[in-house]
């Protein structure tokens, strides 16, 4: 049992260490929260303070209250896997390995939550007027984006750009160049921060309707975000087999809490002909 049971804790701490590395949700959002998730349907809480006002000086002050402001998130979303192996010793060796069942598994943990946080746009406090993105104009629409944040007075070194990966395509055929940034959360995010001050990240887990990707530029406190991995298990006959089983969930929940800072940005491919350049 203790074989199992040290296998169980090295698949949970791979998904976990997956889903670290490579969430774009645990990397642009704000993830500081109060409170202990056991399960789905627990809540967790994120404080902060009401803004001051200011007020014309006649003489005399008054002070106001700041109370704490407490924002309730709940974790109603709940994803697991489930696959089942021949060998036991199959499985110890494969863990740590790139194409895994582990790291698959993780992989499409990955998916689910991006796609649901990504999936927020409808949330933005501001929808950019949607753009047909060629190279011509790709930098344009990653400017407006981050001038729509510097209009909410989100400052440089504290935001970030969602983009699906043909825009990332024009950027390049327009002559942009790519750099890796540590970012502000150590993201490690592909981005702009010298030139636009923020960090530019690449998915196909953004929104889409038809054509059009709805992507997404924010603060790192735009959208609230909490996880918990469950009930990682390996089961060691199946009732039907003699198969090994494992099994794996998370839960976690994800809303906009600050919807002035997120801006959402619908861009349609436009192809990537350089002819408005040259003309």
């Amino acid at each position: 049992m203790s074989n199992y049971n040290s296998i169980e804790k090295i698949i949970s701490a791979e998904i976990l260490r997956t889903n670290e590395d490579n969430l774009i949700a645990n990397r642009i959002c704000n993830t500081s929260f109060k409170g202990d998730i056991k399960n789905a349907g627990d809540s967790v809480t994120f404080i902060g303070l009401n803004e001051p006002t200011v007020a014309d000086y006649t003489g005399a002050i008054s002070y106001e209250s700041i109370d704490d402001t407490a924002i309730t998130l709940n974790i109603d979303k709940d994803k697991y896997f489930a696959f089942r192996v021949k060998d036991l010793e199959e499985l110890r060796s494969s863990i740590g390995l790139k194409d895994s069942q582990t790291k698959r598994a993780s992989y499409n943990l990955k998916k689910a939550v991006d796609t649901y946080v990504l999936g927020l746009y409808a949330s933005a406090g501001t929808t950019l007027t949607a753009a047909t993105v060629t190279p011509a104009n790709a930098l344009t629409v990653v400017a407006e984006m981050k001038e729509a944040l510097e209009k909410a007075n989100v400052p440089d070194g504290q935001s970030w750009i969602v983009i699906p990966p043909f825009l990332k395509t024009k950027l390049i055929l327009a002559g942009i160049k790519f750099s890796v940034n540590a970012g502000i959360n150590g993201t490690g995010a592909i981005g702009y921060t010298d030139e636009l001050g923020c960090d530019l990240f690449v998915s196909n887990q953004l929104a889409t309707s038809g054509t059009t990707c709805y992507a997404l530029a924010g603060s790192y406190s735009a959208v609230a975000y909490a996880e918990q991995i469950l009930d990682t298990q390996v089961i060691e006959r199946l009732e039907d087999s003699f198969d090994t089983a494992v099994r794996g969930r998370i839960v976690f929940g994800a809303k906009v809490i600050k919807p002035e800072e997120l801006i959402c940005a619908p861009v349609t491919d436009g192809g990537n002909s350089l002819a408005d350049e040259e003309a």
